[in-house]
C-alpha cells in the first residue's frame, strides 16, 4: 500500500519514495499463479502515467494502462510466465513537491534463482499531491554489452 501520511522532513519524504519504488517493482512481478497487481500500480501513479522503455532499438512509449495491456497480452499469449524485479541502489533528489530518483534495479524472467539476474537503470519522477507521493513518469534501460551500470552507482 502507498504511504499517505504527510511528510514532515526530507528523511520522511525519501522513506515514502523508497516505499513507493519498492512497491512499483513488486507490483509488476508475476508468475503462473499470480498476475501483476494492476490495482496497486494504478494507485501509485499520477494521472495516466508516462512510461518509456528505452532498452531496444525502437523506444516504446506507454501510458500506465497501455503498459498493463501490453504486459497482459504477453502473459495471455504464453510469451511471459515469470518476472521479478527489485531495486539494488538508488539516488533520490527532492525539491519541494517533486522528486527524481535514479534507481538501479535487477530483474529475472526465470524462476531458477541460480540464473544471473540482469541489471538496468530507471529514472523515476514523483510529485507530492495531497500529502501523497505519486509516480508521474518512468524511463528505463537495461544493461547491454555497450552500456553497463556504472560501479559508482552500485555503492
Amino acid at each position: 500500500m502507498v504511504q499517505t501520511t504527510p511528510p514532515h522532513n526530507l528523511e520522511a519524504q525519501i522513506q515514502q519514495i523508497d516505499h513507493l519504488t519498492e512497491h512499483f517493482y513488486l507490483y509488476k512481478g508475476f508468475d503462473a499463479a499470480h498476475f501483476p497487481n494492476m490495482d496497486g500500480l494504478q494507485e501509485m501513479f499520477f494521472g495516466e502515467g508516462h512510461l518509456v522503455d528505452h532498452t531496444f532499438a525502437q523506444t516504446m512509449e506507454f501510458t500506465l494502462n497501455s503498459f498493463v495491456q501490453a504486459l497482459m497480452k504477453q502473459i495471455d499469449a504464453g510469451n511471459a510466465e515469470f518476472f521479478v524485479q527489485q531495486e539494488i541502489a538508488d539516488r533520490t533528489q527532492v525539491f519541494g513537491t517533486m522528486a527524481q530518483r535514479m534507481s538501479v534495479y535487477e530483474f529475472s524472467n526465470m524462476k531458477n534463482a541460480a540464473v544471473n539476474w540482469k541489471k538496468g537503470i530507471s529514472l523515476i519522477q514523483f510529485i507530492l499531491k495531497e500529502d501523497k507521493w505519486l509516480i508521474s513518469s518512468v524511463i528505463w534501460c537495461e544493461e547491454s554489452k555497450d552500456f553497463k551500470v556504472p560501479e559508482d552507482l552500485l555503492s
